[in-house]
């Protein structure tokens, strides 16, 4: 019996700490990317001018821009994981370290034009309904 409590324990303190080592991950990240700073600074603005043009949006305009925005950081996240891992094992010039870090930074261009062009469209006509130009 007190073998099961001690196990349950240790299975809660490891639930636990995988969040704690999420958060040193997203610390260390900010400390060391800035790109991904800019990512987090622009995702502040489209929610603030969400917030602001709040009237002209559907539930569904939010879904869009939270979704776009959460893909954008975690794909910024996992491109610093893929170049950090690949310095990590690269000790001297390689070709082919080169080309997994630019097939990387172009995924993340990709994300980033989707998640921009979404955005302007939903805060675009969102902007329009408040103007009255168009009807929500």
């Amino acid at each position: 019996m007190d073998d099961l409590s001690t196990k349950k324990r240790k299975t809660k303190g490891a639930f636990w700490r995988k969040f704690l080592y999420a958060f040193r991950g997203i610390g260390s990240s900010l400390r060391e990317e800035s790109s991904l700073v800019v990512h987090i600074i622009c995702t502040i603005a489209v929610f603030v001018l969400g917030g602001i043009l709040h009237r002209g949006m559907h539930y569904y305009d939010w879904i869009i821009l939270v979704i776009c925005m959460f893909v954008l950081i975690s794909g910024e996240l996992i491109n610093t994981a893929i170049e950090n891992l690949t310095d990590m094992v690269s000790f001297k010039f390689s070709y082919n370290a080169k080309k997994i870090k630019d097939v990387a930074a172009a995924a993340m261009l990709i994300l980033s034009i989707m998640s921009i062009i979404a955005s302007l469209m939903v805060l675009i006509r969102a902007l329009l309904v408040v103007l009255g130009v168009v009807g929500l």
